[in-house]
């Protein structure tokens, strides 16, 4: 019986405070054929002598540099571009995070049991402890997983996943620049939801380290609220095909709590706040920011509270599904 490989795959930038442990992780995974592919975007601290004193365990590492610095984006593309082709699953590891021994084979045991599986992801040790995927599955539909996910039923931390190969090279690029902001791996997990199935871990396979330097911190911050907007933009995109017939009622009360969230941000902090890229995403959508769109927000919620108006399913915020991660 064959062995898969699986290639880990870690684009670094400067991050040698945390690199040796994120190295030694991947040295101690129990699943027996690995490569780590480490990527450096032209580091100017410690990386390269890290990756060399942890480059010589089980198993191989092979390190490749960048001769100038390259965006995050386009890092990680040319990161994954790396893999080996004989690679039959690749797992994005960042540079602070970390994986628990069993971590590649739990994963590549449950992906072999059906290959319609593309994406599996599991339970983490970072800040978030409820991934709402019922307990009493393993393997969902694409479009059934892109439907949770948008509904806030089930969350996705792309970050903590692994990929089928030849899933992930029917799309060129792998993360392209749809997101105006920093989730350009989430729509590259949804897009891969509409190509394969999902399967989900329920346990702790790995560690997503929270500290106030990562790139997700800055980006998803106090005064961008972007994962607010990086949602709604999904929500556009793959809606109508997850959701069907119930998209434009589902769309309908995500504008009215988004632009109620943009009033609740506005009065918190009316001077830091920022909100331009808010307006610009509702602007997109065919609804200017505007007195008509904040009182059918304002609307909507009185009608709820005295119980009038109903929705079909139960919808939770996405700044509540989606908190700011490390990246």
């Amino acid at each position: 019986m064959s062995v898969p490989l699986v290639a880990v795959i870690t684009p670094t930038y400067n991050g040698a405070k945390y690199l040796a442990e994120t190295m030694e992780s991947v040295q101690q995974q129990t699943w027996p054929n690995l490569v780590h592919v480490v990527l450096d975007n032209n580091s100017r601290d410690e990386t390269p002598e890290i990756v060399r004193r942890c480059s010589n365990g089980r198993i191989p590492v092979v390190y490749f540099r960048n001769d100038t610095v390259l965006s995050q984006r386009d890092n990680w593309n040319k990161a994954f571009s790396l893999a080996p082709a004989e690679a039959v699953y690749v797992r994005l590891l960042c540079d602070d995070d970390t994986i628990y021994p069993q971590s590649i084979e739990k994963m590549v045991q449950l992906a072999e049991t059906d290959p319609g599986i593309g994406v599996v992801g599991s339970r983490d040790d970072g800040h978030l402890r409820d991934f709402r995927w019922p307990e009493s599955r393993q393997i969902f539909d694409g479009p059934q997983a892109l439907a949770k996910a948008l509904l806030g039923e089930g969350v996705i931390m792309p970050i903590q996943m692994m990929w089928r190969k030849e899933v992930v090279d029917q799309r060129q690029p792998l993360f392209d620049d749809y997101i105006e902001g920093g989730a350009f791996d989430m729509d590259t997990v949804f897009d891969l939801l509409t190509r394969s199935k999902f399967g989900f871990i329920h346990e702790t396979l790995g560690f997503t380290r929270a500290h106030p330097n990562s790139v997700s911190n800055m980006v998803y911050g106090e005064k961008t609220h972007s994962n607010t907007r990086d949602h709604f933009d999904l929500f556009l995109k793959y809606g109508p095909s997850a959701l069907g017939p119930d998209y434009n009622e589902q769309l309908s009360r995500f504008r009215r709590i988004y632009v109620r969230q943009i009033l609740v941000w506005w009065r918190k902090d009316r001077r830091a706040v920022q909100l331009e890229s808010h307006f610009r995403a509702l602007e997109r959508a065919g609804w200017p920011f505007g007195v008509s769109l904040v009182a059918d927000a304002i609307t909507d919620w009185f009608l709820r509270k005295i119980h009038i108006r109903s929705y079909s399913s139960a919808f939770t915020p996405p700044q509540a599904v989606r908190n700011p991660l490390p990246r």
